[in-house]
């Protein structure tokens, strides 16, 4: 098939969502599609070969950064008009596709779960004011309204989770026809350097001795993720288990957190690494896996982490948690406020190196059933499936 893909931006450094877009335009391609790919910016490095990337340009208005989201959804909608396609797969605030993969959530569901990072009622209803009088929140409504109200443009939803399914269809009351669940898949990392190597190194470098359990936090958005109630749990987790380290990374703006460490007492058994390029060895290097997530639709970096044989506790508001059995491969905890349930949790892989270990190779084996590959064919047969039956349209643009 001839396939569009439609996201303002592709690559890591931007987040989850325009990671899994480049990791998706690769597995389509090698899969003998022809890809081409609508975007405003691209990590060029992370795509494969033969992949046509088609950039989009939007002109940027001093003060105006809110409007960017709506002008990149107009002008990729008029670039993508210009050829024919067999399908194309939007990501998030676009309108103008067949497929939306829903990688980045429900927008109505993804705003009531991040202020629930705020432990305080007052804060959390001050923030809720400030979302609606946000022009960002406006254009995002507005992007929402061209997707699924008025004369929307027939599409088929594919949610990464049951989780996610569910907010579409409370939020837009879509029919379960008009929505198919595939859960995020990854590349199986190609690390560079053997595993105990690697390990050896990266745990020297910490200070870390084998005695010492490393518990790894690694996301983009600090607040989002749950990086403050895993901190408070984290002092009664080291205060019984003086063995436990716990080593954050991912995000470039770490300096309030540090901070928070400091002030809670544990900032000497807290490594901040920033932003990381090759996280392999920081993967290779830690024992177990830790996301208090306060909303994800599916992400990424637990099937990551299992890959790398690493137990993993998350919370129930992240639909990566239906990749685990609670007990065998990690834990779920019912929310990131629960700080006495997520202290259990990291107590319990700390003080135990059999269950953690046990736990760890339960991961690896899961994680074998969630590579991309995989994931691609149940993506490909919703895809052919659409084309077939549901698409408008569809004789004039044949699925191959």
């Amino acid at each position: 098939m001839k396939i569009a893909l439609n996201i303002e931006w592709v690559g890591a450094r931007r987040g989850g969502a325009e990671k899994y877009a480049g990791i998706i335009a690769r597995a389509l391609g090698e899969a003998g599609h022809e890809v081409h790919l609508f975007a405003r910016g691209v990590d060029v490095k992370e795509l494969a070969d033969g992949i046509t990337v088609h950039p989009v340009a939007v002109r940027k208005w001093p003060g105006c950064g809110w409007f960017h989201a709506y002008q990149f959804a107009s002008a990729s909608e008029r670039a993508l008009k210009k050829e024919d396609f067999d399908l194309v797969i939007g990501f998030n605030k676009t309108w103008y596709q067949d497929v939306y993969l829903a990688v980045a959530g429900a927008q109505p569901a993804v705003v009531e779960h991040s202020l629930k990072r705020f432990e305080c009622p007052w804060r959390r209803a001050f923030h809720r004011l400030g979302k609606m009088f946000s022009p960002k929140q406006w254009m995002f409504k507005l992007i929402e309204w061209k997707q699924f109200r008025g004369n929307a443009r027939p599409m088929h939803v594919i949610a990464p989770s049951h989780f996610v399914a569910r907010q579409f269809h409370e939020h837009y009351n879509l029919p379960r026809s008009r929505v198919s669940i595939v859960h995020n898949g990854i590349l199986p990392p190609c690390p560079t350097r053997g595993a105990e190597d690697a390990r050896t190194d990266f745990r020297a470098a910490q200070g870390f001795d084998d005695s010492h359990v490393a518990l790894l936090f690694l996301a983009r958005n600090y607040h989002l993720k749950g990086l403050e109630p895993l901190l408070r749990s984290f002092v009664v987790t080291s205060r019984e288990h003086p063995q436990a380290r716990l080593v954050v990374c991912g995000g470039r703006h770490q300096a309030e957190f540090q901070k928070m460490a400091d002030k809670l007492g544990v900032a000497e058994r807290v490594r901040f690494l920033g932003f990381v390029d090759d996280v392999h060895q920081v993967f290779q290097g830690c024992d177990a896996f830790v996301l208090p997530t306060f909303y994800d639709p599916c992400s990424l970096v637990v099937p990551e982490a299992m890959h790398y044989g690493l137990p993993v506790v998350t919370t129930a508001q992240n639909g990566a948690a239906e990749m685990l059995t609670p007990g065998r491969e990690g834990f779920v905890v019912s929310e990131a406020w629960n700080l006495g349930e997520l202290a259990a949790a990291l107590g319990q892989l700390c003080g135990d190196d059999g269950l953690r270990k046990r736990m760890g190779a339960e991961a690896r084996r899961r994680a074998e059933r969630v590579t991309m590959q995989a994931r691609l064919r149940e993506l490909t047969e919703v895809l052919e499936q659409f084309g077939r039956n549901e698409r408008p349209n569809s004789s004039s643009r044949q699925a191959a």
